[in-house]
């Protein structure tokens, strides 16, 4: 684990004891400084892995940031997921740097309300008059979730319905349980990539 020389308050952590990008630690530790956050005692880590071993869960890769107080710990911690970051887009990682700080400043003043809507909110306005980017550049500083694409054709083994799934699990057909009250379990009758025009009715 690496520790700011002089903010013993601060660590930095990443898989396999690799260093913070520098450029990660330039930005958090100007904008620490800027919402006075510098004495709090925070975790930072741009790895999932790492983040969702603080946390005790998985952290979806859809996260560009995250924010936490770690009650257990009595320590914050901040995820910074450059993999989610437009880097083509200069302001990109600092915006994403100084909200998450923001958060941080809040919940220490009190305020635990979260995002109205993300990038067209006050948190998001108030990103934008410290870091100086549009409103525009706020919201394309991640690069937009692909949606995963179907993977598996389920089929009921009564009524012979077919319904595409992305992942795999226990559903049963809605309209056979409907009609008679039992729960038809569908199969998986194939593995696909993508299928389009199949109905999606199960319970």
């Amino acid at each position: 684990m690496e520790t700011i020389e002089r903010r013993t308050a601060w660590k930095y952590e990443e898989d396999s004891g690799a260093a913070t990008p520098s450029a990660v630690v330039t930005l958090m530790e100007r904008y620490g400084a800027m919402f006075l956050l510098l004495e709090h005692p925070l975790l930072i880590t741009t790895s999932r892995r790492v983040f969702g071993r603080w946390l005790g869960r998985r952290i979806p890769s859809s996260y560009g940031g995250a924010y936490v107080y770690l009650s257990h710990r009595s320590e914050h911690a901040i995820l910074i997921n450059l993999e989610r970051i437009d880097h083509r887009q200069p302001k990109s990682l600092e915006i994403v740097v100084a909200e998450e700080l923001m958060h941080m400043r809040d919940w220490l003043d009190g305020d635990r309300r979260r995002h109205a809507r993300h990038g067209h909110d006050r948190i998001a306005v108030r990103v934008s008059q410290v870091t100086g980017a549009t409103m525009d550049e706020l919201r394309t500083a991640l690069i937009p979730v692909q949606p995963r694409e179907y993977r598996y054709l389920y089929t009921c083994p009564n009524c012979g319905r077919s319904m595409k799934r992305k992942r795999t699990g226990n559903w049963a057909c809605r309209p056979c349980w409907q009609q008679s009250g039992r729960k038809y379990l569908l199969r998986v009758t194939d593995e696909l990539n993508a299928l389009d025009g199949l109905g999606s009715d199960v319970q």
